[in-house]
């Protein structure tokens, strides 16, 4: 392996919280041998033909606030971090299909494998008996 050293100038630009936005080094002789660099997650350095370096910080990753329970086609079950459960449901208009009958299948499925057929069933069978009593009287038009 073999090493190189090079004398230059080290530019350090950063944003209101002291996080590393940009770095350029740019070395005293402007024939410096080019030098193959690989990129990290952090950022992207990379050698210029006129012999400097560039270093672009990437955008910080948004990191979720819940923890996945279940997958569902249009959507998911989540654990939040603040304790709660919630379920998400999301159709794009392009995909041109009945999204009230398909959230309503997809969340049956979804608590139906969190809770087991038996329990799914009893719960079921006290909403549909709801709402015969909720709509018991009311007059047709």
């Amino acid at each position: 392996m073999e090493s190189i050293s090079i004398n230059g100038v080290t530019v350090v630009t950063t944003d209101e919280n002291n996080r590393v936005k940009f770095i350029q080094f740019m070395p005293d002789d402007e024939l410096t041998p080019v030098l193959e660099l690989g990129s990290r997650s952090s950022g992207t350095l990379q050698q210029l033909r006129n012999g400097a370096f560039d270093y672009v910080a990437n955008k910080p990753r948004v990191r979720s606030n819940s923890t996945l329970l279940r997958k569902a086609a249009h959507g998911r079950l989540s654990l939040t971090k603040d304790g709660a459960t919630q379920l998400t449901l999301k159709s794009f208009a392009i995909e041109a299909i009945d999204w009230p009958r398909a959230f309503v299948r997809e969340t049956v499925e979804i608590m139906t494998d969190l809770m087991g057929v038996e329990k799914m069933r009893g719960l079921l069978s006290e909403l549909l008996d709801g709402l015969k009593i909720s709509y018991h009287g009311e007059q047709e038009f």
